[in-house]
C-alpha cells in the first residue's frame, strides 16, 4: 500500500467547481481545509507498484466571483485535476481521453520518462477531440511534479488544465501537516467571464490575472495550530506570474525544489517561484492561538516595472485556540546528490525578443521556433547549455526530460551549498546561467521559456538525443 499524505488535510480539493462537493448543512462548522482539498486520483489496479487511472480532459465551470461562473477546462471534472500520488519505481498507466473541443496532449512536467510519453508534438501526434492515448512509464525520482497540455498551452493551461503529482522516496521528513498547493491567477470580468482578447501587456509579460488562486480557490483561510510543523509543497501553474511568497514573522526552510530534496536545506523569508517551478518548504508556525498569518505575494522586479505591482494576499492561516505544540524540529540535511563535473559550454542559447512586423516574437539565438536550429547530442553524454538572456525581463528556462545543475551564474562558479537538481530556473534579465545535464534518454526533447505566451511566441527549441 502506498504511503499517504500525513494528516487530515494532506491533499487539496477545489470545491469552487460546481457540483464537486456537497453544501455544508445549516448550522454546521465547515472544516476550513475542505475548501482547498484536491481530489485524489483513483488507482484502478490493486497490484503493488502499479498506478492505473482514467484521465479525461473536459469542459466545466467554476465560481470565482459571486456574480457568475467562469468556464474552465478540467481533468476528471475538476480544475486543478486530481492529485496523483506515487512511490519511486511505480509504473503509471494513464488511459487518456479528450472531451475538449480541440486537440491536446498531456506533458508530465519534470518527470524523467521516455520521449514518446512526454506529450509534445516533437514525439506525439496530438489527441483529437473524442480521441484517446495511452501514457505508460516508470517514475524514477522522488519529488513534486505536475501535468498539463503542450498544445496551445498558453490557452489550455490558462483555462485550468493542470494537476499535481507527488512521488515519494525513502527519506520523507515527518510533519504535522503536509499540503500540496497549486498557485495560479486568473483575469476575470465582473460577471466571472474571461477577457475576450489578450492585451499588449499580457503578450509581453505573460498573462497576469487580478485574482489569485490556491487549488482553484480565491484567497482561502485555513486553520493551523501554533507550533505546528507544516510542510508546503508549492507549484506555480500560472502562465506568467512569478510568486514571491512571504509570511509575516515566519521563516521558510527550503528542503527541496524541482528535482527533489536539496542536500543542504536553507532558510529564507521569501520564496520566489517562477512559472513551472516547484518548491518544497517547511516551517514551524510561530504565532499565538487566535492570531492570523497572511501568505502574500510580494512585488518582484522581473522586468518592465513589475516591482510596482502591489502585494496580494494568497491565503490566510488562522491559528486555532488549541494549546501550542512543542518540540518540532526542522530537517537540517538530506542525502547527497551526484554533482556533475564542471566543463566548458557546449551550446550557447541566447534568449531575446524582437518585433516581427506588428507582432512581438520571442527568440532563441535570433530565431523563433520552429526555425530554431535543433541541437544534437549522443545518448549518455554530459553537455553544458550556456543560457544567456539579452532581454529586459526574466525568463524561466524549462528543459524537458532531464534535470540540470547550475555550474555558473553570470560567469561566476556556483558554490557547493547551492547544489540542486532542477528542470526550470529563472534566467535573469541581462544575465546568464551555465547549466549541465546528462542526456541519457534518446528522442527529441524540448526546451523553452515557461512563460507560456513566450513559448507559444517562439522562445523554444529542440534537443535530439541520438
Amino acid at each position: 500500500m502506498r504511503s499517504s499524505l500525513a494528516g487530515a488535510a494532506l491533499i487539496l480539493m477545489a470545491l469552487t467547481l460546481l457540483g464537486c462537493g456537497e453544501e455544508t448543512p445549516e448550522g454546521a462548522s465547515p472544516d476550513p481545509w475542505e475548501a482547498v482539498e484536491l481530489p485524489r486520483a483513483k488507482d484502478l489496479d490493486p497490484s503493488p507498484g502499479v498506478f492505473e487511472l482514467e484521465l479525461e480532459a473536459g469542459v466545466g465551470k467554476a465560481r470565482y466571483v459571486a456574480a457568475g461562473t467562469t468556464p474552465v477546462w478540467t481533468y476528471n471534472g475538476t480544475s486543478p485535476g486530481p492529485l496523483i500520488e506515487l512511490a519511486v519505481g511505480d509504473r503509471l498507466k494513464a488511459h487518456f481521453s479528450n472531451a475538449l473541443p480541440e486537440e491536446t496532449t498531456v506533458h508530465w512536467h519534470g518527470l524523467r520518462i521516455p520521449a514518446a510519453m512526454d506529450g509534445t508534438m516533437a514525439m506525439q501526434n496530438p489527441t483529437q477531440p473524442g480521441g484517446t492515448f495511452e501514457y505508460e512509464f516508470v517514475v524514477k525520482d522522488a519529488g513534486l511534479f505536475w501535468f498539463h497540455p503542450h498544445v496551445r498551452s498558453d490557452e489550455q493551461v490558462e483555462k485550468g488544465l493542470y494537476a499535481p503529482i507527488v512521488v515519494r522516496g525513502p527519506n520523507e521528513p515527518s510533519a504535522d501537516r503536509e499540503v500540496v498547493w497549486m498557485l495560479d491567477d486568473v483575469a476575470l470580468e465582473a460577471d466571472g467571464s474571461r477577457p475576450e482578447y489578450l492585451d499588449d501587456e499580457s503578450k509581453m509579460l505573460g498573462r497576469h490575472g487580478d485574482t489569485l488562486l490556491v487549488n482553484g480557490v480565491v484567497s482561502p483561510t485555513v486553520e493551523v495550530q501554533a507550533g505546528e510543523l507544516l510542510r508546503m509543497r508549492l507549484v506555480n501553474a500560472a502562465n506568467g506570474r512569478f510568486f514571491n511568497l512571504a509570511m509575516s514573522g515566519q521563516t521558510f526552510r527550503v528542503i527541496g525544489s524541482d528535482g527533489g530534496f536539496v542536500p543542504k536545506p536553507y532558510d529564507t523569508d521569501r520564496v520566489l517561484i517562477a512559472p513551472g517551478e516547484r518548491y518544497d518548504v517547511m516551517l514551524v508556525v510561530s504565532a499565538e492561538p487566535g492570531e492570523k498569518l497572511e501568505l502574500t505575494n510580494e512585488p518582484y522586479e522581473r522586468g518592465h516595472g513589475t516591482a510596482e505591482d502591489p502585494p496580494m494576499r494568497v491565503a490566510t492561516l488562522r491559528i486555532s485556540k488549541q494549546p501550542a505544540l512543542e518540540g518540532r524540529v526542522l530537517p537540517a540535511a538530506f542525502p547527497d546528490i551526484e554533482k556533475l563535473p564542471a566543463q566548458a559550454v557546449d551550446f550557447p542559447i541566447v534568449l531575446n525578443e524582437a518585433m516581427v512586423g506588428a507582432d512581438m516574437a520571442f527568440t532563441v539565438n535570433g530565431k523563433a521556433f520552429p526555425d530554431v536550429a535543433t541541437l544534437s547530442v549522443p545518448n549518455g553524454s554530459l553537455r553544458v547549455l550556456g543560457v544567456s538572456n539579452e532581454s529586459e525581463m526574466d525568463h524561466p528556462f524549462h528543459l524537458h526530460g532531464f534535470f540540470f545543475q547550475v555550474l555558473a551564474k553570470n560567469g561566476m562558479p556556483m558554490g557547493a551549498d547551492t547544489l540542486a537538481n532542477k528542470d526550470t530556473i529563472i534566467v535573469p534579465a541581462k544575465g546568464s546561467l551555465d547549466l549541465i545535464a546528462r542526456f541519457d534518454e534518446p528522442g527529441m526533447w524540448m526546451y523553452h521559456c515557461h512563460i507560456l505566451e513566450h513559448a507559444e511566441g517562439g522562445m523554444a527549441g529542440l534537443i535530439q538525443v541520438e
